[in-house]
């Protein structure tokens, strides 16, 4: 992770823990003016395990299992590509001594020709396949964001933070506020309930 990624973490961090600490500050000084009556502004926190996202919602799922077929697809051509050339270098190999100086030459900048071309198409698949898979994380971070506001609109929680095994800023969480399966469930929901195609 370079040091950009981490100093970004950090400060989130601090943010959300000045966040807290003004919150409970303002919390109690509420309390103490207004005497035991109970303080109408109160945080509530939960966070969503993308980890569990990624295993259990379908739309995720569907999408990988698609990208997948497609590199493997581009692989694949790719490979069939590059042997086809291979076997032609090796059938013009075995005219052995009958091959003279002009037609090994021809055939050398025909071959560098060729291996290069299809450099070029890999690079260009490879670029395609990666930039459909940043549409696809961008469509998906959209959807969760979509659904998370109409979810929070009945659960009214002050913040959702997300934690997974590769970016995790959070030192403690409580499993209590883990609402990962409720959203799963709505995320997995909506989609059901989408129209096809879509």
């Amino acid at each position: 992770m370079n040091q950009k990624v981490v100093n970004i973490i950090f400060a989130l961090g601090i943010i959300v823990l000045l966040v807290l600490n003004f919150t409970k500050k303002t919390t109690s000084s509420t309390s103490a003016s207004s005497g035991n009556s109970e303080v109408s502004t109160s945080l509530k926190v939960a966070y969503v395990d993308l980890d569990s996202i990624q295993e259990k919602y379908v739309y995720y799922q569907e999408k990988m299992l698609e990208f997948d077929k497609k590199k493997e697809a581009a692989d694949r051509d790719l490979n069939a590509a590059f042997q086809k050339i291979d076997n032609e270098r090796l059938a013009f190999l075995k005219k052995g001594q009958s091959i003279t100086q002009a037609e090994a030459e021809n055939f050398q900048q025909m071959y560098q020709g060729k291996l290069q071309n299809l450099d070029q198409q890999k690079k260009v698949l490879e670029n395609n396949i990666a930039e459909e898979g940043m549409k696809t994380m961008d469509e998906l971070k959209k959807r969760m964001n979509d659904f998370i506001v109409e979810f929070n609109k009945q659960k009214h929680y002050s913040y959702i933070f997300s934690h997974s095994s590769a970016i995790n800023f959070l030192f403690y969480k409580d499993t209590t506020y883990n609402i990962t399966n409720e959203v799963v469930e709505g995320l997995n929901q909506a989609y059901k309930n989408q129209p096809q195609g879509k």
